[in-house]
This record gives structure tokens, C-alpha cells and sequence, in this order.
């Protein structure tokens, strides 16, 4: 009987080096840290990645524009004592929704985790999921790749941070991952508590504004799948009739007034029930002494998810549009971006005006330079509403249903005026 001798790259027992996952965390913390060149190193015996800031460092991501800088993000919730402040430049997004956490975090962190996704994830769902509801409740989950974050040794469970309401003292705070598996048992029940069907958003039967569709095709299907996703603890009903999918919202499972020839129905429910609603949520800017107030209670235009940095929207924001848009996911990330990097005005209600981006992002497609010039913007943030009725309020009649108005661009002006606007104001 032979043996063989099998050399690397095919050696049976793999030499202590780098992998995917130390790859991709140079990636994910090069992406968040811009501007500053950076140095990685890997520990062979701990086999975790380190950065630095170094003055000629290997990695140097340049900024898409400059812009004003979220510095703090206020969030409350009814029962807490007062306000958790989060520090701006520590994180770079914030998801207060269910809904938002599944479509935005699970995706990338499934994606960095590689191999070891379905551990990870299932350690984030129990904390998210599964929290002790007597002792804590998590309200929210912080993305926290920060552009002045710590630099020290680099992991998935450092990139999350959960706002947890201590239920004793009535006290928020931000806790890691790590912390929180060692301070609270997890693996609570989940789902338990009843559903709020007296909810103010939908005491009654409501048409919401519809997709033109002679037929159902794959985008309009995710399209309602995402509406239903965000709309947990109601019924959601379609008619498909004069070319448009009308979707019909209620918190009663048969309520008066059905429409008729509904051609498909759904609900999502809300896992944890039990879980605060942000009662207000603001956001501080380093160029104004102003809060803008992103959430207030009581109003119907309640987003559920914030992204305040150039990574943060590069790396969970366009992967989800590249996949919900289809075809269309490329202009419309074209347009978003080109708004957010100042290349495009925020309020420009001319989608034909974006191919004037084109010159920057794609120099020799456009037969033109892009220039060394780093743009300005005023957008500062982007938030994310479950459905694109909540910012149809105040806009021009005769909007186009097939135009996106999920995604708000907030603005901060040179004259130190806070702004709101949809990528897509209309036709």
C-alpha cells in the first residue's frame, strides 16, 4: 500500500495563517475608517486581527465626501429613567425594528461570518430574541464598526452592541455581546405576550399606495414580502386589479370591509412582543448645537433603522437594494449614492440628472475624469421606514407608485436647516 505526499495548497493539516474571515475584517474596518491609513496584524496565537493607525499604513480608504458628522444619537424608550446616548463615531448604525435587524444585519454578519455563521447568528437571535423580558429587555442593536472606534483586537462579537433596558433600575445601556451572554441567561421564551391590536397606526381598515403590475414577477413578490415584514402584528391583504398590486392593512384578522378578489394575504408576527418602541430618537451633528428628531411617539412617520457613516451604507444599505430592486437595484444604488456623496442634490427631483455621477463614479465609461476634488454633501444620515406610505404626507399629488420613498436622505443646510427627503420624489 502507497502513501501520497499531498503539498500545499492541498496539505491535509492547514498552516496558522489568514482567512476569509481575517480578510474580511480588514475589509469591514477599512470601510469604516476612512481617511487614515491603517495596519493589520495577525496574532498567531490568538488568531484574531489587530489594527492600528499607522503614518504610511498598508490600508487607506479615502472618504466619499465630506459632510457633516454625526457625533450622537439620543434614544429613548417608555420605562427608562432617561436617554442612552450613543457616541456617533463608536457606531455607524442603529435598528430598533425586527424587521430592519433581518433584512440589514443578519445578511452582512451571515456573509463575514463565513463557516461559523449559523454559531454567530444563533448567539445574536438569543440575545435578540431570547432575552430574560423579567430582568432585561433589548430595544435596539447598534452597528459598530464606528469611524473612531477602539482599535484593539477585532471580532463579529465587538461589531454589535445591544441597548438593553435593565428592567430594576430602569436604566439603558449599550452592552457587547460578550457582556451580555455573561450577565443574562438567554433562551427565553419567544413570541409570548399578546399582539397590540389597538395599534395607532392601523385602528382601521387602510389602503396604502400600490405597485403597478399587470402580474406578479419576482420583484413586486419581495417587494410585498417586505411590506409584510414590516408591518408585524398586522394583516396584510393584495388586490391586483387595473394594472396595480394594492396592498390593504388592518390589525383584525376579518375586518369591516374587506376588499374583494384579494389574491394573497400574510402576516408577520412580532416575535418579541414584549419589546419597547423608541419613544423619541435624535440625532446630533458636529456643525449645529440642534437636534434633528429622527422619532417622535405618536406619529405616523416612524422609521425603524438610522446608517450615518459612508461603511454603513456601502455595506448594508446596498446589498439590500442590489437584491430587493432586481434589474432596477443598479440605478437606484447609482442615484442613492450619488445623493449621499453630494453629487446629486438631495431634493433633485429629476432622475435623468444622475447620469451627471456617472463622470465620477465610472471616469472611462464617461469619456471624463473623476476629478481629485473630494465632493460635499449635506446629508448626513440615511433612515429606512417599513413602508412608503409614511412619507407620501407633504409631497406633490400624483406620485408615481413604482418611485421608492422608503429611503430619506437627512440633510443638514449651510444655513443650519435640518432637511428630510425621499431618494425619489417623483415623476
Amino acid at each position: 500500500m502507497s502513501t501520497t505526499t499531498l503539498d500545499p495548497p492541498f496539505a491535509l493539516a492547514p498552516p496558522n495563517a489568514q482567512s476569509y474571515r481575517d480578510f474580511r475584517t480588514v475589509a469591514d474596518w477599512a470601510s469604516a475608517i476612512r481617511g487614515n491609513c491603517l495596519d493589520f496584524t495577525y496574532g498567531d496565537d490568538t488568531g484574531r486581527m489587530s489594527v492600528e493607525l499607522v503614518e504610511n499604513g498598508l490600508v487607506l480608504t479615502p472618504p466619499n465626501a465630506q459632510r457633516p458628522v454625526v457625533t450622537q444619537v439620543e434614544f429613548t424608550v417608555i420605562g427608562a429613567n432617561e436617554s442612552l446616548f450613543l457616541d456617533g463615531h463608536d457606531c455607524s448604525a442603529l435598528f430598533w425594528s425586527e424587521s430592519a435587524v433581518e433584512k440589514f444585519l443578519f445578511p452582512c454578519f451571515a456573509s463575514a461570518a463565513a463557516d461559523d455563521a449559523p454559531r454567530f447568528l444563533g448567539r445574536l437571535c438569543d440575545a435578540w430574541y431570547g432575552y430574560p423580558g423579567r430582568v432585561v429587555q433589548v430595544c435596539a442593536l447598534a452597528y459598530r464598526y464606528g469611524i473612531d472606534a477602539e482599535l484593539s483586537q477585532l471580532s463579529l462579537e465587538s461589531s454589535v452592541g445591544l441597548v438593553c433596558l435593565e428592567r430594576s433600575s430602569g436604566t439603558l445601556k449599550l452592552m457587547g455581546l460578550n457582556e451580555f451572554e455573561q450577565r443574562y441567561p438567554l433562551g427565553a421564551a419567544r413570541g409570548t405576550g399578546p399582539v397590540d391590536l389597538e395599534s395607532p397606526g392601523f385602528p382601521v381598515l387602510k389602503q396604502l399606495r400600490g405597485w403597478p403590475a399587470e402580474r406578479l414577477d419576482s420583484i413586486r413578490a419581495r417587494e410585498a414580502a417586505e411590506l409584510v415584514s414590516g408591518l408585524r402584528g398586522h394583516y396584510v391583504w393584495f388586490t391586483l386589479e387595473d394594472g396595480t398590486l394594492t396592498p390593504w392593512i388592518c390589525p383584525t384578522e376579518e375586518p369591516v370591509g374587506r376588499p374583494e378578489d384579494v389574491v394573497m394575504h400574510g402576516v408577520a408576527v412580532t416575535v418579541r412582543p414584549d419589546r419597547p418602541e423608541p419613544f423619541s430618537v435624535n440625532v446630533g451633528v458636529n456643525v449645529s448645537e440642534d437636534f434633528f428628531q429622527v422619532v417622535s411617539t405618536g406619529t405616523a412617520a416612524v422609521p425603524d433603522s438610522m446608517f450615518w457613516t459612508d461603511g454603513a451604507v456601502e455595506k448594508l444599505l446596498l446589498p439590500y437594494y442590489a437584491s430587493v430592486k432586481g434589474r432596477d437595484g443598479s440605478f437606484f444604488n447609482h442615484v442613492l449614492m450619488g445623493k449621499w456623496d453630494g453629487l446629486i442634490p438631495p431634493d433633485c427631483t429629476d432622475p435623468a440628472s444622475s447620469l451627471t455621477a456617472l463622470k465620477r463614479y465610472f471616469p472611462g465609461a464617461a469619456a471624463a475624469t473623476a476629478g481629485d476634488d473630494l465632493p460635499t454633501s449635506s446629508v448626513y444620515a440615511i433612515t429606512h421606514l417599513p413602508r412608503s406610505e409614511y412619507v407620501s404626507d407633504g409631497l406633490e399629488e400624483g406620485l408615481s407608485p413604482a418611485l421608492e420613498h422608503r429611503t430619506r436622505l437627512l440633510t443638514l443646510d449651510g444655513d443650519g436647516t435640518f432637511g428630510a427627503h425621499p431618494v425619489f420624489h417623483g415623476a
